[in-house]
């Protein structure tokens, strides 16, 4: 079971590596987010949480934003 303090910590740090994946880029930086925040919680042993959390991003993404999906799957996060 995943603490508040851990959740916490995972919400920021991925909150601040998103912010440095694509700082011009509202999208792909809500994207990144997402994408690590699932592995993340997938990391920590919460699979259902790390499944609700992926399935936020449930589509195919757009040609623009196909460049932060290709690095995110190398990194296993994808």
């Amino acid at each position: 079971m995943i603490t508040v303090a851990n959740l916490r910590t995972a919400i920021a740090r991925c909150a601040a590596q998103a912010s440095q994946d694509a700082p011009a880029d509202a999208d792909l930086r809500t994207a990144s987010f997402v994408a690590r925040l699932s592995g993340s919680m997938e990391s920590l042993g919460d699979h259902e949480l790390d499944a609700m959390i992926w399935g936020l991003l449930d589509m195919p993404p757009p040609a623009a934003h196909a460049e932060l999906v290709m690095p995110l799957a190398a990194l296993g996060m994808a």
